[in-house]
């Protein structure tokens, strides 16, 4: 992995990052500190970007590239659209990590310090929530809708067999 220092001071990115829609609400000073806090990372082929069980507060935005999303060591995801978050599970509960992020080709992702929020004051906090847990609510509504329809597949398909001792 190759990463940049800190973007504190990286007013050229502003705009940039406005694009994301996750950050599309807030306003130029919330994304000052949001910069202040990230960094741009780079993964080769192969490579991974988050383990399971690890426990830290850094949330990820995909800049470009493709990463698999491994549960066990078995592929249970991806992504590959600009924007895309993972790792928000690390600030909402501050639980490990509950899969593996593995770049699939050459992957760019802006990496935030969640600790960021810690560091704001009363009223910003409670802004860069709301802009934050909306967005991190859409991603995780949108993961249990695939899940649902998976879990409706693999269950139609074992209702094909047989349950064993009928």
């Amino acid at each position: 992995m190759k990463e940049t220092p800190f973007l504190a001071g990286r007013e050229d990115c502003l705009a940039n990052l406005r694009r994301m829609t996750a950050f599309a609400g807030l306003e130029d000073e919330h994304l000052k500190t949001v910069l202040s806090r990230s960094k741009i990372r780079v993964y080769d082929p192969g490579e991974v970007v988050l383990q399971e069980g690890d426990k830290d507060r850094t949330v990820y935005f995909l800049i470009s590239g493709a990463l698999r999303v491994e549960k066990e060591g078995k592929k249970v995801g991806g992504l590959g659209e600009p924007g895309d978050v993972f790792g928000e599970m690390g600030i909402i509960d501050g639980s490990g990590r509950s899969a593996t992020v593995r770049a699939e080709a050459g992957s760019m992702c802006l990496a935030v310090d969640g600790a960021f929020l810690d560091e704001l004051t009363d009223h910003d906090r409670t802004a860069c929530h709301s802009v934050l847990y909306r967005m991190f609510a859409h991603a995780l509504a949108e993961r249990l809708r695939q899940t649902s329809q998976e879990l409706a597949k693999a269950k139609k398909a074992l209702d094909k067999y047989p349950a064993q001792g009928e």
